[in-house]
């Protein structure tokens, strides 16, 4: 079935989405008119409906633009003190009201295309120049340490230091605190097939896992950096074996893939491969406790079960390069870079809402309190109310 476009009109805060399938298998979209945002038939229960949307950068010269930064939310006391920390690629850095979109303050810190991550009062932001950048809840800067490639991803907290891994295969430890340096690790990639991105951190309790531009994972001791164990998921592939998804740990093991070799499961203590399935183009993933989504290249959503088992696959229909999927509740959410948002069953992976905000999305969503926030590739960022 063609899932339907709608163009991404101007429109006020708080208007809602058309509703989502009911018994007939019809697939809602969101709506940024009245009129057609009341259904003609009983459509069943809506997901999401829109709640607010703030242009976070001018985007209106450039004819396929394309925005890689995801929000951070902050829990507030009430909901009216709860805030969203966001950069762009103009530079721009932005606190904001998450329940009014009113900008706060603005700073500027350079280009960013990674989540910021808010702890205990500060804000650490990682940019394309390589620089990892500790602000206050005010915006004033703390401290600021330069690495030697674009971080696009978000930095971790491993008790008083801080984590963060860069597009140039490296690690790095810093104080939590002064930002002074601790540890790096580095690996002697050489690879001269390389795709853009790369793999987060994942902690789990002495342990930091990682992967790697030649198709490796590694598991690092927090405090010294040392290597613990090192996997390939090359698969015998010798091009684009990028493990640039953020690895994820379910129980005694650990999932990773890598673009031309493929979704493995690993045993967390040693990196012995528990099992391997042979999808390429490999993307974001994320887990329940006995189910791990996988979004692939060309190729889908997957679903499969522990031991690495296809429940259901979603194709994506030609719409781009899928976002890291999240899941909340029944519901699957990811994006496409040319399409925009899906939400999907997580038990089936039948699509029961769409939201076309013009240009597609490139930028995981993020959660917070009973909403859901994602930016478009048109610097739109929209709040999005889980019903």
């Amino acid at each position: 079935m063609k899932l339907p476009r709608l163009q991404n009109w101007l429109l006020p805060a708080c208007l809602g989405l058309s509703a989502c399938i009911g018994g007939s298998g019809r697939v809602s979209k969101v709506s940024h008119d009245v009129e057609s945002a009341v259904p003609h038939q009983d459509p069943g229960t809506a997901v999401l409906s829109l709640f607010w949307r703030s242009e976070v950068a001018d985007v209106s010269g450039d004819s396929s633009p394309q925005e890689f930064a995801s929000p951070a939310f902050r829990l507030g006391a009430s909901a009216h003190e709860d805030q969203l920390f966001v950069g762009s690629h103009d530079g721009w850095f932005y606190a904001m009201d998450a329940v009014t979109s009113k900008i706060q303050w603005k700073v500027k810190l350079g280009s960013v295309s990674s989540r910021p991550l808010v702890h205990r009062g500060r804000i650490y932001v990682g940019t394309d120049d390589g620089f990892v950048i500790c602000l206050d809840t005010l915006g004033d800067e703390q401290w600021r340490y330069a690495t030697r490639a674009p971080i696009l991803s978000q930095p971790i907290i491993a008790g008083d230091a801080l984590l963060v891994a860069n597009e140039g295969d490296q690690v790095y430890s810093l104080d939590l605190e002064s930002g002074k340096f601790r540890w790096l690790y580095k690996t002697d990639s050489d690879e001269e097939f390389t795709l853009r991105g790369h793999s987060g951190l994942v902690l789990d309790g002495d342990f930091v896992y990682a992967g790697f531009a030649d198709g490796s994972v590694v598991a690092l001791r927090s405090a010294t950096g040392s290597v613990a164990w090192l996997s390939s998921l090359r698969g015998g592939k010798d091009r684009f074996v990028d493990v640039d998804t953020t690895p994820v740990v379910l129980g005694d093991m650990v999932v990773a893939a890598s673009s031309a070799g493929g979704l493995y499961a690993l045993n967390k203590e040693t990196g012995r491969i528990l099992w391997n399935r042979d999808v390429s183009g490999g993307g974001g993933l994320v887990a329940s406790e006995d189910m791990i989504y996988f979004a692939a290249a060309e190729l889908g959503i997957y679903a499969l079960d522990l031991d690495g088992n296809v429940r259901w696959r979603q194709g994506l229909r030609g719409g781009g390069e899928p976002t890291e999927p999240l899941l909340h509740g029944d519901y699957l959410f990811y994006g496409l870079s040319e399409d925009g948002l899906f939400v999907a069953n997580a038990a089936s992976g039948e699509v029961v809402q769409y939201f076309d905000p013009g240009f597609g999305i490139s930028s995981p969503a993020s959660l917070g309190r009973d909403r859901l926030f994602v930016m478009s590739n048109s610097a739109i960022l929209y709040a999005l109310s889980i019903n």
